[in-house]
């Protein structure tokens, strides 16, 4: 306030919202300007703490302390969706070429010329459409990260064809889906559970000593997560040796497991196998996989 204020009854000054800093209070008395007595009084009015330099550079190096963690994390987790793509890219090249193995091909090229060579040539035909569309829906599924249900069940219809085929009156099987899950539109990883269900038939069923054997497919929800349940009659887990058996068998499991893992985003894949047992004798084998509903 730079000029001068005269009073007439008001005996003080009322100054509000000063900006912290310095100031000089001025009083004037006098009768005249000749005989004027000025008072001077220094005024220092300090900022409030969160005024002061200190806090507002404490302030500036926390927000940029924030920017910088959001960043980071962000790099993180874009790092880390990167190189988990690269891990279900990786791993589904190995579950096709675990699907499409030439031992799979071999045989039922080997069951179809042996269906020619006895003039069998319905089964042969039969067996031959089945397997070319076979192929054909495997390798238009490696090109998807994900299927719907319904094809990925087609799918795994046309394997068990195919294996009941070569393996004539060894076992029956039947799929269970529970009413509704079909109209959804679920997508899954193409043939999640062949793996499985291909165990549960060359390990177990056509092991058994009679042609009783029996594999029943059971899908279902449970909250937001799809369940699939393989289940056997075979030898069981325990009865089954041979080294070939032995990798194929780990190398296919832990190709699904790691699939099953990676799609869930889990540490531990979400994979149960029960040993079945009736009167203490192994009496075959359940695998329980549970899948995010998408």
């Amino acid at each position: 306030d730079k000029d001068w204020n005269y009073t007439t009854t008001k005996q003080f000054a009322d100054y509000t919202d000063l900006k912290p800093g310095k100031y000089l209070f001025e009083v004037k008395s006098s009768e005249s300007d000749d005989t004027a007595l000025i008072t001077s009084i220094p005024i220092v009015i300090n900022p409030p703490w969160w005024g002061t330099f200190w806090f507002r550079l404490l302030c500036a190096i926390a927000l940029g302390s924030f920017v910088y963690a959001l960043l980071r994390r962000r790099i993180q987790t874009v790092r880390h969706e990167s190189e988990l793509k690269q891990q279900i890219a990786e791993t589904e090249m190995m579950a096709l070429r675990s699907q499409m193995n030439p031992h799979f091909i071999f045989n039922c090229i080997n069951s179809i010329d042996a269906m020619i060579q006895s003039n069998d040539k319905y089964r042969a035909t039969l067996y031959l459409n089945k397997f070319a569309k076979l192929i054909r829906n495997v390798l238009d599924s490696s090109r998807q990260k994900t299927v719907t249900l319904s094809k990925d069940i087609e799918t795994l219809e046309l394997y068990l064809d195919l294996e009941k085929i070569r393996h004539p009156d060894m076992f029956t099987s039947s799929i269970i889906i529970e009413a509704g899950i079909l109209e959804e539109d679920y997508k899954v990883p193409p043939l999640i559970i062949q793996p499985y269900v291909e165990n549960a038939i060359l390990h177990g069923l056509i092991h058994r000593q009679d042609k009783g054997g029996k594999l029943d497919i059971q899908i279902s929800r449970m909250n937001d997560h799809l369940v699939y349940r393989v289940e056997d009659n075979g030898v069981g887990r325990k009865h089954s040796n041979g080294e070939i058996q032995k990798k194929n068998k780990g190398y296919g499991m832990q190709i699904s497991n790691d699939r099953i893992r990676l799609f869930n985003d889990e540490d531990v894949a979400s994979v149960q196998i029960t040993d079945l047992q009736s009167n203490g004798t192994p009496s075959g084998t359940r695998i329980t996989v549970h899948l995010n509903a998408s």
